[in-house]
């Protein structure tokens, strides 16, 4: 049993934080009391006086294999894929390149508060394999998939809908469930790489398997013009989508910055999250995503740091973008980092917040030049929201475990 003090901050509602000054886990790495009083119960304090305590960082958008490729400047979101992000994700075929770069991305992720991650792999197999060996040894959770590709693409990125399948059984059967903190993405990459009948196919295998999915949507006007250049008979980019039976609620699409209503009703039916990638969005000059419209239809948005075209590690960095794309308070932008991406993947009855009866994911956050640490709440997360990044990281908890810091 160990017992945190510290400022202790927790998002369940957008409008205001729950505040605690301690905290008590257990040694199964459980929250078991919050209080403003130390509790009378044995354990070991761990005083981080002086310091704030959030729930840990939700990254529902990230590439594994674009870690070294940030800030590479593009005309366009496929010009970028062809001209840097293929060749770089070629080189994923040698596996201890894999093991190098998945290693420093976890460990990476970690050091910036991020304490689950929804991460697309390269399209190899063994890379793949290798991305999950990475993340159970670092502790952080995760959930990450093979990237599918059957056209418009390297002959040596593309596989079949027959080889996806056998690739996708042989590595969910081993990791999808892991230690409760380890899962399986089918992960087509968008439209524009993939076929018909490989979208159907990545459906059906995931509904089988009870696995998640991830893609793309609506990025890129350009992209977007391409997809019903492919499609025509669909009648919007998310139609192919509903088309092939790949929305659902265990589904997370990331960016959809160009939607119509139309768009917005269908994957709000099918219960489909958003991974909002702002950072991105402004990096390739994607456009701004309209949070409002996509709440006003219902649909669960959560923050994506969409790492290479996203160069920020740290979202705290991406949420200072997230502001600058949509204005919103502090306390609204942490509750989308947290509850939202708890919510994005199923998960907001063991993480996300801070609450007895949840694991214990969270981040120590030293608020010094920014703001002292009895700051008012909203002067606090706003200085930190705006001027933080991995700097003001002092560690980062999973199910109680220190495992950064």
């Amino acid at each position: 049993m160990r017992i945190y003090k510290g400022r202790i901050l927790s998002f369940e509602n957008p409008s205001s934080p729950r505040e605690y000054r301690y905290m008590t886990v257990d040694d199964n790495g459980r929250i078991v009391a919050l209080s403003d009083e130390r509790p009378h119960v044995g354990g070991k304090l761990v005083d981080y006086s002086g310091s704030v305590i959030l729930p840990g960082f939700i990254d529902t958008h990230i590439h594994l294999p674009q870690l070294r490729e940030r800030a590479m400047i593009s005309d366009s979101l496929l010009e970028w894929l062809e001209r840097y992000i293929f060749p770089a994700e070629k080189r994923f075929a040698d596996p201890e390149f894999a093991r190098e770069v998945s290693h420093e991305f976890f460990s990476s992720l970690l050091r910036n508060g991020t304490t689950t991650a929804v991460v697309f792999s390269s399209s190899h197999r063994e890379a793949t394999e290798i991305a999950f060996e990475e993340a159970m040894k670092s502790g952080i959770r995760a959930v990450i998939g093979q990237v599918l590709m059957d056209m418009n693409g390297p002959e040596e990125l593309l596989t079949t809908p027959e080889k996806a399948v056998k690739d996708i059984k042989a590595v969910a059967s081993n990791w999808h469930g892991f230690d409760g903190r380890l899962f399986y993405a089918v992960t087509p990459r968008f439209a524009v790489s993939c076929t018909m009948e490989l979208m159907r196919t990545a459906a059906e295998i995931a509904r089988e398997m009870g696995l998640y999915v991830q893609t793309h949507l609506s990025e890129q006007i350009g992209e977007i013009e391409e997809v019903m250049r492919l499609f025509p008979e669909a009648q919007s980019y998310t139609d192919v989508y509903l088309k092939t039976g790949l929305l659902g609620e265990r589904t997370i699409v990331a960016h959809a910055i160009h939607l119509s209503d139309r768009e917005r009703k269908i994957l709000a039916e099918a219960g489909t999250k958003i991974a909002h990638c702002p950072s991105s969005n402004f990096f390739l000059h994607s456009g701004v995503m309209d949070l409002k419209a996509h709440e006003r239809a219902g649909l669960t948005v959560s923050i994506g740091s969409d790492v290479g075209a996203g160069p920020f590690l740290s979202m705290l960095e991406v949420l200072r973008d997230a502001y600058y794309a949509n204005m919103m308070s502090p306390f609204k932008a942490f509750h989308l980092l947290t509850m939202g991406g708890a919510r994005a993947l199923g998960m907001e009855d063991r993480i996300g917040s801070l609450e007895v009866g949840k694991e214990a994911d969270f981040v120590i956050i030293d608020p010094e030049p920014l703001a002292g640490a009895d700051d008012d709440p909203s002067v606090l997360l706003s200085r930190l929201m705006i001027l933080g990044d991995e700097r003001n990281i002092s560690a980062t908890y999973v199910r109680g475990r220190r495992l950064a810091g």
